[in-house]
């Protein structure tokens, strides 16, 4: 069968390609061809807050900080260049993308996610796409898989005027797999469709056989924080001064803090190194948690209050609920050696993460079934024995 992931999966992120990576690889592992598709971006529709642009006073502050410190400015730069370059040649290895953009939504089975594909308020990056919503797809059947609404809420889908648009698009899915509380409300609220809650692909998916080491020297903080989160004076301090009595340096991977010790580009799969060699992390993203559950690090994730753009608070909240680990929630740094130092039960978090991924299993293969009975195809295996092959990357799953 013919399958195509149309997700984020050209976005400049690590967990971006990680996840289209894993998603890849367990539908392939079913004996299916997949491949990507790309969406062109939309228009904004949403009226609030989230829409706002770079003003003014932003630009004209950024092009201050330039004039005072220029070499500040083109490091970022260099390391933004630097980050591109890796990631078009791991995207053009491990999944297949070439330059020229797969506009073509004809398949037999269309899956959707996994990221913030349901977020229509990030206007700034995507604005609304009516693709991801299933609209303008010609495929036998259409799945979301660990889909996300981002910090789009309930209230935004009434206030815009969003509801006839995406409860008619989201009609079009045979199936709804999401990663949080807040999407499930938006799917039950504005759809006749029964939402499941599922794992992203990261946690689904062992990585094993891919991880390569990192060229970084042990001994280190790692920061996993988008650039500009972590800036104030007393947020760096406190990051610093943890690390430097400990005699750890403080390395960021993946985004440009110029406070931290080193600014690294690394390989998505030298990356996961990174975390499972780290002596404690602090993140404030998503996947940044993931990867640092999955190596059993000591770590902490800062979860934001309301902004301008909304917050991380739906999407990490809920995962860090699910996995019974709300104490590594800082919203701020103030507590940071306390949460740092306190120890985690992670014997009681993989036994979560097994149910959970037995259960998120069971919908993708399951979905996956079905969309081969309504296109026609013969199916090459049976679920069982892709339950089976899965059990032996992860020995607890009970099959």
């Amino acid at each position: 069968m013919q399958v195509k992931i149309l997700s984020m999966q050209r976005v400049v992120n690590y967990g971006s390609f990680l996840q289209a990576y894993a998603l890849k690889q367990l539908i392939e592992s079913a004996g299916h061809s997949v491949s990507f598709c790309d969406f062109r971006n939309g228009e904004p529709r949403h009226n609030g807050i989230k829409v706002r642009k770079t003003n003014l006073s932003q630009k004209i502050r950024s092009l201050r900080n330039l004039a005072i410190n220029p070499a500040a400015y083109f490091k970022r730069k260099r390391f933004s260049r630097a980050m591109r370059n890796v990631f078009q040649q791991y995207t053009a290895r491990y999944l297949g993308l070439c330059k020229k953009m797969d506009y073509d939504y004809n398949t037999d089975l269309m899956i959707v996610g996994s990221d913030e594909v349901f977020n229509y308020t990030q206007n700034h990056a995507f604005g609304y796409v009516p693709v991801l919503f299933g609209h303008g797809i010609h495929a036998a059947s259409i799945i979301a898989y660990a889909a996300s609404a981002g910090y789009t809420s309930v209230d935004d889908v009434l206030n815009d005027n969003m509801q006839q648009e995406i409860s008619t698009g989201l009609a079009r899915f045979d199936a709804i797999g999401v990663r949080d509380e807040n999407t499930f409300e938006i799917v039950t609220r504005y759809s006749d469709r029964n939402p499941v809650y599922v794992l992203d692909p990261t946690l689904l998916y062992d990585f094993r056989e891919e991880i390569t080491d990192a060229p970084l020297a042990p001994g280190y903080v790692l920061v996993y924080a988008y650039s500009g989160r972590f800036e104030s004076t007393v947020d760096v301090s406190k990051v610093t001064a943890f690390a430097h009595a400990r005699n750890l340096r403080v390395v960021s991977i993946g985004f440009y803090n110029p406070w931290c010790d080193e600014n690294i580009v690394l390989s998505p799969l030298e990356l996961l190194s990174v975390f499972r060699n780290a002596s404690f992390v602090i993140t404030d993203t998503f996947h940044g948690t993931i990867f640092s559950i999955k190596h059993h690090k000591q770590f902490v994730t800062v979860v934001q209050g309301e902004t301008g753009w909304g917050s991380n608070s739906s999407k990490l909240g809920f995962l860090l609920k699910q996995l019974q680990l709300e104490h590594r929630i800082n919203q701020n740094l103030d507590n940071l050696e306390t949460h740092l130092l306190a120890p985690i039960d992670y014997h009681a978090v993989d036994t979560i993460v097994d149910r959970l991924r037995k259960k998120s299993l069971h919908f993708l293969f399951d979905s996956i079934k079905q969309a081969e009975i309504k296109s026609g195809d013969k199916y090459g295996g049976t679920q069982e024995n892709d339950m089976a092959y899965h059990a032996k990357l992860y020995p607890s799953l009970d099959t």
